[in-house]
């Protein structure tokens, strides 16, 4: 964990690859001391310095560039297995080269601490975007402030309530198919429970593996099952050290020999690699991840089921249709579920308006879709989705100088939405303004529909 970010001060290894969907050359170097990857397409070709890192190495690196302070990912990232460069999860979907994938708080919430980003904005960071690189201690144990003030003491989540010491694991590691925070909540802190301020929706059918599926596949392990509160991610789990790779058969041996005999299996002393063994993700190539649901050999592992699923949030946490109807936005496929609910739930909460309009501004109703972009805007200004679809709505509406306004003021938040930056260039042309257009037209390569109030995760 304490690896899980920091500034790049070096690379595993230069290398170069074609991506055959968007036909982009990528190449990654060293030069002037620091690390940069490089891209040609159709004639056009630059680079970027790689400035920040995610992920410990163990599986892979992904890396953050910043431009004007806003922070995106990097579209190569390092996969340790193969030791290949190759695409950074999610840019897979990019047909053509795409340069601004914004890295927001929620992305960075479980990779580094002490975040520093500028209020109202969706990828916007003070330098550095974090105070302490990796998990400090302080994500299991609690602010050190108030306890150098006498105000608390640290948490030791061993000797929490089960609820409350497993939440602070579920807080990174239980990522479910949608995580919800509940409206008017404080953050979680640690001894908190975690259901209280954030609602994690898994299917009610089991799904293929992800990355960090560790909590989910535990909870429907047969050990888990048998033995409750009683298993839990310290039994085996050490959060101060890893045991050496010579090691690790033994020590994690040790920690089922806790509750099962050594005279019950005679197949050899690996009991995790026989019973949870490495399974391919679903959200990132080229890695295994350990399967937690604690099988037992020539079990079927994830298979998916033929019956239409559901979700259902985690271990019976309470959900209303807000939390719900949020979820099942998330979701391509579940429109009708996600409307269904979220006209049901209060319609005070910039969220819910701004997902609900949304929905039906993509069903062909913007007349019913603009009056809740407004109302999203009007309680939360920083909505950015909401003010580029309404500017949308305005401009088919021949209303273009609202349409320039609300344009303007989503990209002051996230100036790398390349489809706004397009649509604000014709319009100022329209308008007269041609050096206002010719400067957002260098900022924009393609056109796009409306975009999900969840289009930045």
């Amino acid at each position: 964990m304490a690896r899980s970010s920091g500034a790049v001060t070096s690379i595993d290894a230069e290398g170069s690859f074609e991506d055959k969907h968007s036909a982009v050359k990528y190449r990654v170097f060293r030069q002037d001391g620091a690390a940069w990857f490089g891209f040609a397409s159709g004639g056009f070709q630059s680079r970027r310095r790689l400035e920040y890192s995610v992920g410990s190495g163990t599986v892979g690196r992904s890396y953050l560039f910043s431009v004007n302070g806003f922070l995106y990912q990097a579209p190569v990232s390092w996969y340790t297995a193969p030791a290949r460069w190759d695409l950074s999860p999610g840019y897979e979907q990019y047909d053509r080269l795409y340069l601004t994938r914004p890295i927001g708080t929620e992305c960075l919430d479980c990779h580094a601490s002490g975040l520093q980003p500028v209020a109202g904005t969706s990828s916007g960071f003070a330098s550095p975007p974090f105070r302490q690189p990796g998990i400090s201690c302080e994500r299991c144990h609690g602010p050190g402030d108030d306890h150098v003030a006498g105000r608390a003491k640290m948490v030791n989540p061993a000797d929490l309530p089960p609820d409350r010491r497993d939440s602070i694991c579920a807080q990174c590691h239980l990522a479910g198919e949608a995580r919800i925070a509940r409206a008017h909540v404080p953050a979680f802190r640690p001894s908190d429970r975690l259901a209280d301020s954030l609602v994690v929706f898994v299917w009610s059918a089991e799904p293929d593996m992800n990355v960090t599926s560790h909590f989910e596949t535990l909870n429907e392990s047969a050990c888990k099952k048998a033995v409750g509160d009683r298993l839990w991610c310290g039994t085996c789990h050490d959060p101060h050290r890893a045991p050496a790779a010579a090691e690790k058969a033994a020590f994690y041996r040790a920690r089922c020999l806790q509750c099962h005999q050594a005279s019950q299996c005679s197949r050899g002393a690996d009991c995790a690699g026989c019973h949870m063994p490495k399974a391919r993700v679903r959200d990132i190539q080229h890695a295994a991840y350990t399967d937690h649901a604690i099988r037992k050999p020539g079990h079927p592992a994830h298979a998916r089921a033929a019956a239409p699923r559901k979700l259902v949030p985690f271990d019976g946490a309470a959900a209303g249709d807000r939390e719900f109807g949020l979820a099942y936005a998330a979701i391509l496929g579940f429109e009708k579920q996600a409307r269904d609910r979220l006209e049901r739930a209060p319609q005070d909460d910039a969220e819910v308006l701004a997902h609900l309009a949304y929905l039906y501004e993509s069903a062909g109703n913007p007349s019913k879709a603009a009056p809740l972009y407004a109302k999203a805007l009007q309680l939360d200004p920083s909505q950015v989705a909401a003010a580029v679809n309404l500017g949308n709505v305005y401009i088919k509406t021949g209303q273009a100088p609202q349409a320039i306004r609300l344009w303007q003021s989503a990209l002051e938040r996230s100036p790398g939405l390349e489809s706004v930056h397009l649509a604000l260039a014709v319009a100022l042309f329209r308008n007269g303004d041609s050096i206002g257009g010719t400067e957002n037209l260098r900022n924009s390569s393609t056109s796009t529909p409306a975009i999900s109030p969840l289009a930045n995760c």
